[in-house]
């Protein structure tokens, strides 16, 4: 499969958990009555709500970008090419289920609090550590640079993935999709296809089936268009789930033929 361009630089069309409640209801007989009914919600210790009151506000006061952006108290500094980022365990470990297996366990990055991250677009990681604070990313990348919101939410969405961190990635596909409906006819939506299917298993349904059920929605104009051919020529599994798609989607009736009969005249 040939390698694809990363959102820059293509030319043409571009595209609370509610707070719990301690309630205890009773009502007792009216006078003269011989039993009293006692009626209680579970109840929550004031121990309990004073612990999970003060987690709270830690955590909350930790979100946001200002210590994100001062790098006060930060205990963890991640790296990638360049780059660094100075962040909270508590907010990363909190959210991501790779970093809370790496530093519960005896990694060497448990011991340093310093992690370097493979080849990742820093704009991308930029955006998932915002995202752990509390703060949306812009589909269109960052200040670094505007990219294709179609290649930039495709990329948030396999971090999300590796690193584990499930609320994004869910953000990732809704914004994906939004995407997707918006520019289904520009010229980086082809290329697009690729990079989904070349950063996501077959099992990861999420933005596979946007892009099928888009393209079937669409058919008839994309397969006018000579780099949508070219994808389904080079991407095999693509071409498969759009021809599946196409045999269940039910076929409009046809109207039927009419014939005249040559010796009577009648229809």
């Amino acid at each position: 499969m040939p390698p694809i361009k990363k959102g820059k630089g293509l030319k043409g069309k571009r595209c609370d958990s509610p707070s719990s409640t301690l309630s205890s209801v009773e009502s007792q007989a009216s006078p003269g009555s011989h039993s009293t009914q006692t009626s209680a919600q579970p109840t929550t210790s004031r121990c309990d709500m004073d612990t999970n009151e003060g987690i709270h506000a830690l955590f909350t006061s930790l979100k946001g970008y200002g210590y994100l952006a001062s790098g006060q108290f930060a205990d963890l500094t991640i790296r990638v090419a360049d780059e660094e980022f100075k962040v909270h365990k508590v907010i990363v470990c909190g959210q991501s289920e790779f970093f809370s297996r790496m530093f519960s366990s005896d990694w060497k990055e448990n011991v340093n609090n310093e992690v370097k991250l493979g080849e990742v677009d820093p704009s991308a990681v930029e955006a998932m550590i915002h995202f752990m604070y509390g703060i949306d990313y812009d589909s269109s990348g960052s200040s670094r640079g505007r990219v294709s919101p179609l290649f930039f939410n495709a990329q948030i969405y396999a971090l999300a993935e590796e690193y584990e961190v499930q609320k994004l990635k869910e953000l990732a596909k809704e914004k994906f999709a939004t995407s997707v409906r918006a520019c289904w006819d520009m010229d980086d939506f082809p290329p697009v296809i690729v990079e989904v299917y070349n950063t996501t298993p077959s099992a990861d349904r999420g933005l596979r089936d946007v892009i099928v059920n888009t393209c079937v929605e669409h058919i008839e104009p994309l397969l006018l268009k000579e780099a949508f051919l070219d994808v389904l020529e080079s991407c095999n599994h693509f071409a498969a789930d759009i021809a599946r798609q196409l045999a269940s989607k039910p076929s409009k009736p046809s109207k039927p033929s009419k014939y005249r009969c040559s010796q009577c005249g009648y229809a």
